[in-house]
């Protein structure tokens, strides 16, 4: 019998470029992922995650020159992504209809194979006044293995992670601008999405300073991105440095983990869609209380 698996490679390298990201200073930030891509592949990576909002940052307001701007940059991006013979993934606005996305493009060797826009927006700081949610999830096969996608805030909803685990995705990426004050948030959350999904995580974060959506604060980032296996072990951690995090991920460690503990054999759907069935109704009424509350 032929394994399914012969022609698939057994370990490849993925790496966390991270930057502090200016806002709207699309051309030096621009000039950053370049400096942190050729590192990636001087390293031989085959993946590359950047920040969320990468080109611009987070702004009150997108103009038609910084939206112009940030789609060249993402075209740039495709550009380098057959350059080095590389996946690269990274989020920034995208302007549809009238609105704004945070939307994550995924350019593999030269070519935009797929997008996802963000589907939780974190209120707590205003996104939702500034962007729309998306709402379709995205696994997508790539030349680096099946990549399930997500954005910053998307890492505390499960039911997401937990999608992309039952669609077969190898490796889940996640650009986002965490701030230092939950950091421990962001290191377990990358750990509980790899072990209880079986799979790799990429998690990109920026470095530096910006000002709160909401109130100006001064926010910080650590920047700490981290490539996490299967069994929850960190592979690489970064600190507040810009630049190239890399790890070799073992494409193994999922097959075999995954025989080991057969969680789709053992799962109960039966009994998720009664608890489901049971609580839609208080979901759907505090979803549209904070509807009201924009």
């Amino acid at each position: 019998m032929t394994n399914p698996y012969d022609d698939e490679p057994q370990t490849q390298v993925a790496a966390c470029v991270q930057f502090d990201v200016h806002r709207g200073d699309v051309a030096g930030n621009l000039g950053k992922a370049e400096q942190g891509l050729q590192q990636a592949a001087a390293a031989g990576a085959r993946l590359c995650v950047l920040p969320e909002m990468w080109s611009t940052s987070f702004a009150a307001s997108y103009d038609k020159d910084l939206l112009a701007r940030s789609d060249a940059a993402e075209d740039r991006l495709r550009e380098l992504s057959q350059a080095h013979a590389m996946v690269i993934v990274g989020s920034s606005p995208e302007a549809r209809d009238g609105v704004i996305f945070n939307c994550a493009r995924v350019h593999d060797c030269g070519k935009t194979v797929g997008s996802y826009r963000k589907l939780h927006l974190f209120s707590a700081n205003a996104e939702h006044r500034h962007h729309a949610g998306g709402s379709d999830p995205l696994v997508i096969d790539t030349s680096a293995g099946s990549l399930g996608v997500m954005i910053g805030y998307d890492l505390r909803f499960p039911d997401l992670s937990r999608y992309y685990f039952r669609k077969g995705a190898e490796i889940l990426v996640v650009p986002a601008q965490w701030p230092e004050a939950r950091s421990q948030h962001w290191r377990t959350l990358l750990r509980a999405r790899a072990i209880e999904n079986i799979l790799f995580v990429v998690g990109s974060n920026r470095t530096g300073h910006d000002a709160s959506l909401k109130s100006e604060e001064d926010l910080s980032f650590l920047g700490d991105g981290r490539i996490v296996d299967p069994t929850g072990e960190v592979l690489a951690s970064g600190g507040g440095d810009s630049g190239a995090l890399v790890a070799t991920l073992d494409m193994r460690t999922i097959r075999t983990m995954r025989r080991m503990l057969p969680l789709q054999r053992d799962e109960r759907p039966s009994v998720y869609r009664r608890l489901w069935d049971e609580t839609m109704g208080d979901m759907v009424r505090q979803s549209r209380e904070g509807q009201a509350r924009k």
